[in-house]
């Protein structure tokens, strides 16, 4: 059903386009059984899209679809077999890193079973990637559910994270993107008051052009992902998602009260 709407809103959107827009996808694991694939998905990117990063404040191309790709997690298969695409069709990418896993196999809630069959990079690779190519940001230091932390247990994920990474890559990390893309109004103050220029949540909403302030919509991405949904994620066809689920809560919250 969601991929039916998905179509029709991306069919709308060729017949009226509008302003240019920024789709920001993300990624976990990138199997080996997936390698081929993924690298198909980076090719239709090169060849259909305006490539930026996921922090872009600049221009967008008005005529051409304009995309990012990020990974959250910092697994060791987007070294193992993302990197070869990546660098393959220079794709710019923005790595999320969970610092207190680094080198690990994570303790945390995972939804796949190529997710917990991961590692998450340690040190040394993260380092080894190719600056040209990646730029990384936070994923806090212990992977929580924000919002459930007191605001000292908050700030300090938040803190501490961007810290490790600055002194990890001697540069400003200014970027967030929540784990589990739980977040609410204090937990976006926070990160603001942590030095977040950025934070990204796992909604699919676009980026408008003027930049759309602090928060930041992702559409989720699998590197198993047929090329048709692949597509329809890359357009931005389900943006309208966020709204759709924001009309269902009203919904039932007036219910609720009746």
């Amino acid at each position: 059903m969601k991929t039916a709407i998905a179509r029709g809103w991306s069919a709308t959107r060729r017949l009226r386009p509008s302003r240019p827009r920024l789709t920001i996808l993300y990624y976990h694991a990138v199997p080996a059984a997936d390698a081929a694939l993924f690298d198909r998905h980076m090719a239709w990117l090169a060849a259909n899209a305006n490539i930026v990063p996921a922090d872009h404040e600049g221009p967008l191309d008005p005529r051409r679809l304009n995309v990012a790709v990020t990974f959250d997690d910092a697994f060791q298969s987007v070294m193992d077999h993302a990197l070869p695409a990546l660098r393959k069709h220079n794709i710019p990418t923005t790595i999320f890193v969970p610092t207190g896993w680094l080198g690990q196999t994570p303790g945390w809630q995972m939804e796949t079973d190529a997710d917990r069959a991961e590692r998450v990079m340690d040190a040394a690779a993260l380092r080894s990637l190719p600056k040209e190519l990646f730029r990384f940001g936070s994923h806090t230091v212990s992977h929580p559910r924000l919002s459930r932390l007191d605001r000292a247990g908050r700030l300090r994920e938040l803190r501490d994270s961007r810290a490790a990474l600055e002194e990890l890559f001697g540069g400003p990390i200014d970027t967030l993107a929540f784990p589990y893309g739980d977040h609410d109004d204090p937990t976006l103050d926070d990160a603001k008051a942590a030095g977040y220029r950025f934070v990204y949540s796992i909604l699919p909403e676009d980026v408008p052009p003027a930049g759309g302030g602090l928060l930041r919509g992702r559409t989720a991405v699998d590197a198993h992902d047929p090329m048709d949904l692949f597509r329809l994620k890359a357009e931005g066809a389900f943006a309208w998602l966020p709204a759709a689920i924001r009309a269902k809560r009203m919904v039932r919250g007036a219910l609720g009260r009746a």
